[in-house]
Formats: C-alpha cells, structure tokens, sequence
C-alpha cells in the first residue's frame, strides 16, 4: 500500500475521516448520508470484498431505487477523491469481483482499537482478579470507551447502519458492564452508583444493571436505597410486561432483606474466557473452498443475531474434523473465547442441554452454587453471560435442532458451529451445509499426508485403488492409511487386494478403537423398525439410485416419507430430485446387514417385486413407443409416461439400473433358482426381451452384452430354454449391430431353434427377423428375404402391427440389395418401392414414427437405384426429420450417409461431405464401427471428386482398417480403391 495515504476512521460515533494523524488531522468531507452509509458498509467489512448488491442492500434495504448500482459507483468515485492519493491507482477503495474492499491500516479504525482493548482487558482478568490485573483492565475499558463520541453511525439512513448501531450499542453497554463490575471488585462504590443510576434510567427493563445498582448501594452501605431499586423495577416489570424479576436478581434481593453485607455480584463474578475446542487435526486437508467459505461466515461482522452453521452428513463424512479445523481458524475473531460440547447425538444418551449449560456456565466463570436448577434459567443466564462478547460455540454431534435450541447465544457477536447426521440438527436460520465424501485429490492428499510422499508416489494406481474402494470417505481413507503407515513392509497393491473383496472390506477399515462399521452402527441403531428394514432391504439391488416408486414396490409399501427420513438422518444421499443412493461403504454396510437380518426368503421377494415392478413398466412404456407389440402385453401399472417420446426416455434413462439388476438377478445363485410364480430368472430375461424395441436403434446396444451373458449363463444352467432364448435373441441382436456376424449367426439360430421347440410365436418372430438381418449383412438376400416373410407373417398373426411394418420395409431393403446386385428377379427395385411404399402406408395408420422412418429410409434407397435422384433426396429427408425428432441416432446416420452418396451421384461433393462427416460423427457416438467404416468411404469419395486424393485415401485407410478388424466384405472393394481402382460412390 505505498499509494495509501495515512488515514484514521471512526464508527463509534458519527462517520468519519481523517488524513495524516496527529498533530493536526485534516477532517475529510465524506459526503451525503448515503454515502457515508455506503462507507460504513465497508469500514464494518474491512479487508473484504463486498458484492455490489449486499452494498445496495446495506444502503437502500429491500426497495432500491432503479439506478441504485449507478448511484452506488458515483460515490464510491466521489469517495476515492477523497481518500486516495492518486485516483488512477486505488490503494484503500479497491474493486473487487463486481464490488468493493475497503484497505484499513491496522489500528485506523476506532471499532478496532475498541475491541482489541476490551479483549486485552478479559484476557488479563481471565486468568486471576489480582489488584493489579483489575486496575490494568480497569485502564483498557476506560481507553476503550473513550473512543466513543456518541451513537454509533449516527444519522445514516439504512437496514444495515440501524443493525450494526444496535449491534454496536450493546457491546459499548457490555463493556460499561464489565468495568462497573470491576469498580465494585475496587471497592469505587459511590462512582458506580452515580454511573449505573444513569444506565437503569437509560435502560429502564435490564435486570443486570438493575442488579449492579442494588449492589453498588449495598456495598456502599445504601441498604434501603438498594431494596428501594429492587421494588422500583418490580414495579416496572409488572406494569410493562406483566413479569417478575429474574430468579437471579430474586435471589440477590433475598440476600439484602437477610441483612448479607455484600452479597454476591449479580452477574454472578466475572466473566471467564473459556478455551475448550479439542485439539486440531495436524494433517488435515481438502475441502479447501468449503474451509475459506466457512471462514468468511464466521469472521464477517455481525448481523443482527448469531451466525450459526451447521454441518451435516453422515459417519465418517468428516463433520468434526472440518468443524474443528475451522474453529481454530477464527478463534482470534472470538477473542472472548470458544466452548465445545459433544453433545452425543448418535448414543445411547444424548447430552441434555441443562447439562451442556452447566458446563458452559461453569467454563465462563459461574460457580456451582449459583447455577440455575432449571434448563430455561440456565439458558438464559448463559445468554446473558455471553452478551456483548464474540463466543464462539461448537455443538458436535447433535441430534436434532431441539436439543441445540437452548444451547444458541443471543448476542450476534457469538457464531455457532454445529455437526450432526441429521439434517434436522441444523437450528432454524441456521446456514445447513451437507458433507459428502472428498473428491479424488482430496482423498489423496489425506491417504499422502499419512502414508508419506514416497509411499504413495511409489504405487499410483494401487493407490487409487484403496481410495475407490473407501469410496474416498474421509473416515475411510485415514484407517487405511494408518494402518499402511504402520506397517511398513505392506504394498499399497496388497491393501488394496484386501479391500477388494467386499465380504472383508468392513473388517479391514478398522484400525485400534476406530472402524468405520461401529460408526454407521450408531447411526443405524437410532432408526425404528420400519426405517431398519428400509434402510437394509433398499440395498438389496446393485444398483446406482433408486426412485420413490420403485422403492415402494421394493419394500411393498409406500417409501417417500421413508427415503426421506434416511436422507435427513444422512443415511441415503438424494443427489437429484426423486432419485436416492447410498454411499457406497453404506450401501456395503446395509447390503450385509441384511444378509444378517433378513432371511434367503424376504430378500428374494423383494428384489422379485422391485423386478415385477420394473417389468411392468418397461410394458408400458412399449405400449407407447411400439404400439401393439406382443412384449407390451400383461398386467398394467408402473407411472404413467405422458408420451412415446417420455416412455423412451425413461427406459434410456434407466437403462443402466435396469442392466445391473438384470446381471445381478442372473448371478445371485439365491435369485437364479426356480421360484415358481416368483421366478426372478424369468422375469430377468422377460425385461431383457421387452427392452429390445426401445432399442432397435442400435444406440447404447453395447451396455446389454454383460447382463444376457449372465442370464444366459444362468438359463444353461438350470435348463430354461424360454430365458436361454430370450438372452440369445439379445447377444444376436448386439453382434449385429456391432458386425460381429459369426456369433450373431450362432445365437440367431440357436434362438429360432429353441423358439421353435417351445412353440413361442412372439419369441420366433423376433428371431426369425435377427437371423434374417444377419442373412443380409452377409450378402444371402434371398435367404434373408425368406426368413422376413416368414417372420412378418407371424407378426401379422399375433397382431403386432409394427412388427409387420419393420418386416415389410426390411423385405423392401433385400429386395433392392438384390436387384442392384443383379442377383434375382428383374424387377426386384420396382418391387421394392412398392413393398416400402406400402411399408410407409402401413407405419403411418398405425402411428409409429420410427417405423415410418425406416420405410421411408428404403424407399429413398429404391428410388435412387431407379436413377430418381431428387425424389430420393426428398425421402431420405423426410425420414431424417422424423429420426431427428424421434432421437433415432443410428437411424439418423444411415440416412445421413444415404444423403451423402446420392449428393455425390448429383455432383455435389461438397454437401456430401457434409453429410457424411455427420453421419462418421454420430456412427463414433453409438460405436457403430461397420456404419463409420462406410461414412469413411463416402467421405473419401467426397474428398476425390474435390481433387483431394490425400485426404480420400487417409479415409479409405480408417476404412479399411474398420472392415478389417470387423471381417467383412467390404475390406476388399476398400483395398481395391487404395490400389488405385475406379473409384466411384457406394451404392
């Protein structure tokens, strides 16, 4: 600050300024009441950045005016006139984000030399009442009420200024309090009762300084005078507020009628500065945004009530040792001193708050024997011991706001930190911040910080490893890393092959007292019954989240309000509206708890009900999104979708959840087994069948291959050649869209086999029309048209319309393939755009877009063979709006491509490598590799008719390496362009 000019403040009084100190202080003009209002809002936040709106706020309260921001900017330019020594290069008035911070030198502010006074002044009669040490606290109050020169921001407009004049009003009272209670130790009776005659007057209804006047007129031989006062005040009380004195002040006055020649001072003795916050953490990290946020809440100025946080989640999250950490970081702003409390809230006995205020009355000076008995005396004589003091006070482990009520100062120079599980430990007005566990780098940090640099640099990935498999709780992470560091000849790796095996993992997270199972066990033993089986049951599925609704039918009955009291009680997590999930040791934690206490049977019929649930819906959801197929049918329920497009959402939405219980029902030789009605296997491979429409696209086909190797694993097992079915009718369909032929043959063949055997129309014709797409893919039209007709004929019979529109459409795609091959009939082409127009017709009285799509993705394909180069165009048009709409990406890039070739054949090379280079784009998307190695081909097609033979063969290259890798026949026509071939468009 070499730019700032020496300059002096005061708020202690009215606004103002000086530049230069002593011997002659120039008084700065600082303007109008606004601005000086403006100045104070800053003076009172010095060092801080203050947002433009919270200044408006302070200035103008809730109403501003319309140019209030501008108006703001003018005085602070009219401030910086007067403040700076250079306009140009603020050093005291700086900008900061999109407001202000005003630069104080130290001890240039009078508030500042007031409170650093006062608490010099409690320090020294903290420790010992020697006469020295009350005269020299005694000289550090006088000084510091010297700085006063009347109210506090007198004259400035505002919520704010009329806040903090109240504010600091109060604390100028406590500190007249604290040196007439001084006066009294020193025996200067007369002089308090002249002052304190003054105050009552000024303060007509405040029983301390109604009891520093009885006994200042006590001591001071005025016994009459002091009974006379108390009578004066009953009197007042009564009239007023229709109340007696305070059991406190009731006490002392029975001490005057016994004839007590000095009975204690009212307060009771000095206040003590209490230092109780445990130790903290040396190697705390992470969190380091939080910990500045925390810090700034809890050193900004004072409101107008206490600033109370509350930090909440579950064991082992880390509450404590971030509430502690940032105790310690803002002690100096309490210098009044700071009180800790456990108050047990997970134990078998929670703390009792007039327990609690026992302890804190006795840390800040109260003697036993004038503890209040009952809590509400108790709370109020702590409220006022802590009046006009900065305390801060940490309530760890709470239970719930009622049992922290009681324990809140009054005074808004006090700040409260508390932790509890629960959310509901957080007391009304209270900022509630909810911990979850650390992000990777900060779990790594804490794992290094203990294990040591060399040791975790030394195993990176082991390392990470461990952190996964804590799931980087913080609780977690500090076992593991103490029981690594002691244990020096342990690897990372075999630590981590310990966690790995989740059976053990709870028993390895122990290290001496400390396990992270006996912390979620306080937690689970304060559920009830109902709360208990939710909390186990609901960790049955292997899943990411859980809804309310398949909650519900999971635990077979309504679940909202019970997935709401876990997530208060930080047992679930609520990450998103409508969606819950455990951490994952919890979830490891409630998994085995009810392996303990819910039998084989239970577990099964719920995980069998959450299946049946699911299954149902995905049935309605096809009602919507392929109406009249036969995998819709079956009981109705499940939410209602307001639209196709809705229904596809929530299946692609699911998907990954749907998967995941389907693999886990498959694998759990409890869930596998023949059941009877409740087959959950069956019921396993009927989910995995009925997710196949919503998945023709071929988008995300990928995901499903884990969970039908597993249901078809367990299918052979046991012999369930309907489930076997089902699974290999979904691994074919899943080779075919990702070209790998062979074994797509394999599982289509074996599906219509085991179809036909089990006389399963629906399963045949899903079947017959997957061994018909391999057919094609593998250049036998004739066959694949065949296994089409057949396959369209069944679905005509079970009435599955749609399946008849597909079927149609796709016959109409082999029929142009072969008659542009030249391998059947001459008319094939012709036929084709009859079939596809019929297709079309068929898809739009039905209403199905997807399928409309399709036919209209044929017909352009028949048109363009026919040499209608513009009436094909206009199809593949007409059918990308509709998969547009329909989300319908791989039938999008199929027409993209379409479009691409046709563009070329129209000599426009350059909007056919526009759409090719789409189509490449949304083939990578899906992992389409056959479909990228043919937009590849057409865009090096589009490269050479624009005379750029390099860039067409690095994409015949990406080509042919695709079609390679995939074995299929195109490689070689790719080869032949590469050696120089003609090259001409794909058709």
């Amino acid at each position: 600050m070499t730019n700032a000019p020496f300059l002096r403040f005061a708020v202690l009084g009215p606004v103002r300024a000086w530049r230069n100190g002593e011997p002659s202080p120039e008084e700065l003009a600082l303007g109008g009441p606004q601005q000086r209002a403006l100045l104070a809002a800053l003076l009172l936040r010095s060092g801080r950045a203050v947002p433009i709106g919270t200044l408006v706020a302070s200035v103008w309260g809730e109403e501003p005016p319309v140019r209030a921001v501008g108006t703001l900017r003018t005085y602070v330019s009219r401030l910086r006139r007067v403040l700076e020594n250079d306009r140009t290069r603020p050093a005291v008035l700086r900008s900061a984000g999109d407001g202000y911070r005003l630069d104080v030198p130290d001890g240039a502010l009078d508030l500042t030399g007031f409170d650093r006074r006062v608490a010099e002044a409690a320090r020294r009669t903290a420790g010992g009442r020697s006469r020295a040490d009350l005269d020299a606290a005694r000289l550090l109050l006088t000084e510091a009420l010297a700085l006063w020169s009347g109210e506090p921001l007198a004259g400035l407009p505002g919520p704010f200024a009329e806040t903090q004049r109240a504010r600091l009003a109060e604390r100028r009272l406590a500190a007249r309090r604290s040196r007439l209670e001084i006066d009294l130790e020193l025996g200067r009776y007369a002089e308090a009762v002249a002052e304190l005659t003054a105050l009552t007057a000024e303060h007509p209804l405040r029983e301390d300084l109604h009891g520093l006047l009885m006994l200042a007129l006590s001591r001071d031989g005025r016994q009459a005078e002091a009974l006379a006062a108390y009578a004066a005040l009953h009197r007042t009380l009564r009239s007023e507020l229709g109340t007696d004195p305070g059991p406190e002040l009731r006490r002392l006055h029975a001490r005057l009628l016994a004839g007590d020649p000095a009975p204690p001072a009212p307060g009771p003795g000095p206040v003590a500065r209490p230092a109780s916050l445990p130790a903290a953490l040396a190697d705390f990290t992470g969190r380091a945004g939080l910990v500045a946020r925390l810090t700034a809440r809890l050193t900004a100025p004072p409101g107008a009530a206490p600033t109370v946080i509350a930090l909440t989640g579950a064991g082992g999250v880390g509450k404590t040792a971030l509430a502690v950490h940032v105790a310690h970081r803002v002690r100096d702003d309490h210098p009044d001193g700071q009180l800790y409390a456990d108050l047990q809230g997970v134990g078998e006995r929670p703390a009792e708050p007039a327990a609690v205020l026992g302890e804190f009355l006795r840390a800040l000076g109260v003697p036993d024997a004038a503890l209040p008995e009952s809590e509400a005396e108790r709370a109020a004589l702590y409220r006022t011991r802590l009046a006009g003091r900065r305390v801060l006070v940490l309530l760890d482990n709470a239970r719930d706001a009622e049992q922290v009520r009681p324990l809140l100062p009054g005074d808004p120079g006090c700040a409260v930190l508390v932790t509890g599980r629960a959310h509901t430990a957080a007391p009304p007005g209270a900022w509630s911040v909810p911990l979850r566990a650390f992000a990777a780098d900060e779990a790594s940090a804490l794992f290094t910080s203990i294990v040591g640099e060399e040791r975790a640099a030394a195993e990176p990935a082991a390392a990470a490893e461990v952190l996964r498999l804590c799931g980087h709780l913080p609780l977690a992470v500090r076992i593991v890393a103490a029981r690594l560091a002691a244990r020096p000849g342990w690897t990372v790796a075999a630590l981590a092959r310990r966690l790995a095996d989740d059976r053990r993992r709870l028993t390895e997270l122990r290290a001496g007292d400390l396990t992270v199972e006996a912390t979620f066990r306080l937690g689970y033993d304060q559920l009830d019954e109902r709360q208990r089986r939710a909390f186990r049951l609901l960790a049955l599925p292997e899943t990411a989240g859980i809804a309310p609704a398949a909650a519900a039918a999971l635990l077979g009955e309504p679940a909202g309000p019970l997935l709401d009291s876990l997530v208060d009680l930080g047992l679930l997590d609520a990450p998103t509206p409508g969606r819950y999930r455990y951490h994952d040791l919890l979830w490891l934690f409630a998994r085995q708890t009810a392996e303990r206490e819910d039998g084989p049977a239970e577990r099964h019929a719920a995980l069998t009900r959450l299946l049946e649930f699911l299954a149902v819906t995905q049935r309605r959801a096809l009602r919507l999104v392929r109406p009249g197929s036969p995998a819709a049918d079956g009981p109705d329920g499940g939410p209602a979708f307001a639209s196709a497009d809705a229904a596809r959402a929530w299946t692609l939405g699911e998907l990954p959840d749907l998967l995941a219980l389907v693999r886990q029902v498959a694998r759990d030789p409890l869930h596998a087994a023949p059941h009877g009605p409740g087959d959950a296997l069956a019921g396993a491979a009927g989910l995995l069948f009925a997710l196949d429409p919503v998945l023709e696209d071929g988008y995300r086909w990928s995901e499903v291959e884990p969970a039908a190797r597993a249901v078809l694993a367990a299918a052979v097992r046991r012999g369930d050649a309907r489930a076997e079915a089902r699974a290999r009718h979904a691994l074919g369909r899943l080779f075919t869209h990702t070209s790998r032929l062979p074994a797509a043959r394999e599982h289509a063949e074996r599906a219509v086999a085991l179809a036909r055997a089990a006389d399963d129309a629906e399963l045949l014709a899903a079947a017959l029309d997957l061994l018909a797409h391999v057919a094609f893919y593998e250049h036998d039209l004739t066959e694949a048209i065949a296994l089409l007709e057949e396959s369209r004929d069944l679905a005509r019979r079970l009435g599955d319309a749609v399946g008849e529109v597909e079927r149609t459409a796709s016959i109409a795609y082999a029929l142009v393939e072969r008659g542009a091959a030249g391998e059947g009939p001459r008319d094939d082409v012709v036929r084709a755009e009859a079939v596809a127009d019929h297709a079309r017709g068929l898809a739009r009285a039905h209403g199905h877009a997807a399928a409309e799509a399709y036919a209209l993705y044929i017909l352009g394909i028949a048109l363009r063979e026919q040499g209608r180069l513009d009436e094909a165009v206009a199809r593949f048009d007409d059918g990308l709006a509709i998969s547009w709409s329909q989300g319908l990406r791989a039938r999008e890039s199929y027409l993209l491509l379409r479009i691409a070739e046709t563009q070329l054949l129209r000599g426009r090379p350059r909007q056919a490598l526009t759409s090719a280079g789409k189509s490449l784009a949304i083939g990578r998307e899906i992992g389409e590799e056959y479909q990228q190695g043919r937009a590849l081909v057409a865009l090096g097609h589009a490269h050479a008719a624009l005379h750029a033979p390099g860039p067409a063969r690095a994409r015949w290259r990406e080509a042919l390496t695709l079609f390679e890798r995939l074995g299929v026949a195109e490689a070689a026509s790719v080869r032949s362009l590469l050696t120089g071939a003609r090259a001409s468009p794909s058709t």
